[in-house]
């Protein structure tokens, strides 16, 4: 279930695949009583950013979105590091990348300042890969490289003065993310310190940091089964943990206590909302406060996925209750019930969801195309704008929308 927000580009030829699962009937989470209707879908104005955009889950700032953006013609020909202002509609590149000779990662925004991650990749062996730390200045055009350790660092956050990643420096030695776990760093823009802040080597590598104010929140598999976080599935056995750090009180805190998995947080303002897995594909939003210590359940259709997002009183995550777990976009799965020999075909599908905090009202923001294939995946949210992306075997389509 690891997020394609910034996944790299799949191939341009799409293969639809039959696939047959043998399945005992599904148990899913029973929907409360004030959310059996299916959620009315908003009308609002949705516009094209663009093709081939990684983006990261804190890739708005105000009307900026920021993200890599990939340009194909016979092959990848270039990367740049774009902004794309949502209230004008216009596209600046502001960084060119030779994807011949570096290889990046997906950019996060903090006002003017843009971090991600790159290594170089013009003679190394690829699972010897050295990945840094950059930091761009959108008001200077200057770039700075953050980091200089012989190990991994990868998929960076900023807010405020504030950067952090994960790191590999106390872990095996072996290549990124493979095996688990690593360690979450800041890095002080103001001072030019860097600091270790979790404990010890127990930060999931499939998921990523993410920062707020001063709280940085990872999935930590200190309590899972070694065994069992060895292996890149979606199991809800390696009982992964949320952890917050404060940067502010230096002081650490469990925010889950829960024997599934818990994974792929972002946190906003005081709140922190996370996916937690209750079996292979049954998952649903949750969301804690930092101030009142309260955990609630967001959605309720058990078939949340990959990572959601915070701003304000609005959540936002990907649903794949319309294909019933289905998020492969090149294939069509024909389930067959154990006990009746019945065969049901499900072709991939996910919509984007909004929850509102205050109203607790539930409300789909994507309707289905033409096409019947219609994989809308990895929301972000800040202010009153949404981007989101149109999942396709030749590539993604970013979307935006501006909430009412």
């Amino acid at each position: 279930m690891k997020c394609i927000c910034s996944a790299w580009i799949k191939g341009i030829s799409a293969t639809l695949a039959l696939v047959t699962i043998l399945l005992a009937p599904v148990s899913c989470t029973s929907t409360p009583p004030e959310q059996e209707e299916e959620a009315s879908t908003v009308v609002a104005e949705s516009w094209q950013v663009g093709e081939h955009w990684q983006y990261s889950q804190q890739a708005i700032w105000g009307d900026i979105f920021i993200g890599l953006e990939n340009v194909f013609g016979g092959g990848l020909e270039a990367q740049y590091i774009s902004a794309y202002n949502l209230r004008t509609k216009e596209r600046e590149r502001f960084l060119e990348i030779d994807p011949h000779s570096v290889r990046a990662g997906a950019p996060s925004i903090y006002e003017n300042l843009v971090v991600w991650s790159a290594a170089d990749i013009s003679e190394e062996q690829q699972d010897e890969f050295d990945w840094n730390v950059f930091l761009l200045d959108l008001d200077t055009g200057e770039v700075r490289q953050i980091t200089d350790d012989q190990h991994v660092q990868m998929e960076p956050r900023i807010y405020g003065n504030t950067i952090v990643w994960l790191d590999n420096r106390h872990g095996t030695g072996e290549r990124y993310p493979y095996p688990q776990p690593l360690d979450v760093y800041a890095y002080d823009l103001s001072t030019g310190e860097e600091k270790r802040i979790t404990a010890a080597t127990t930060v999931e590598g499939y998921s990523h940091p993410a920062v707020s104010g001063s709280f940085v929140v990872w999935t930590d598999s200190r309590h899972a089964d070694p065994e069992v976080v060895r292996h890149a599935t979606n199991e809800p056995d390696y009982n992964n943990e949320i952890y917050m750090y404060d940067l502010a009180t230096d002081e650490e805190r469990r925010v889950t206590d829960y024997p599934g998995n818990d994974r792929y947080p972002t946190v906003n303002g005081n709140r922190i909302v996370w996916l937690r897995q209750s079996g292979y594909r049954e998952a649903d939003v949750f969301v804690y406060d930092l101030e009142t210590g309260q955990e609630a359940q967001v959605s309720h259709s058990s078939y949340a996925t990959f990572h959601p997002a915070i701003y304000g009183d609005h959540i936002a995550w990907t649903d794949a209750r319309v294909s019933k777990g289905n998020t492969t976009n090149d294939v069509v799965e024909i389930i067959v019930d154990q006990n009746t020999g019945k065969e049901e075909r499900r072709e991939p599908g996910a919509d984007i969801y909004l929850h509102d905090l205050k109203t607790q009202q539930e409300v789909r923001l994507t309707s289905p195309l033409d096409t019947g294939f219609s994989l809308w995946v990895c929301p972000c949210i800040h202010s009153e704008f949404i981007v989101y992306m149109l999942d396709r075997q030749i590539g993604p389509i970013t979307y935006a929308m501006r909430l009412e």
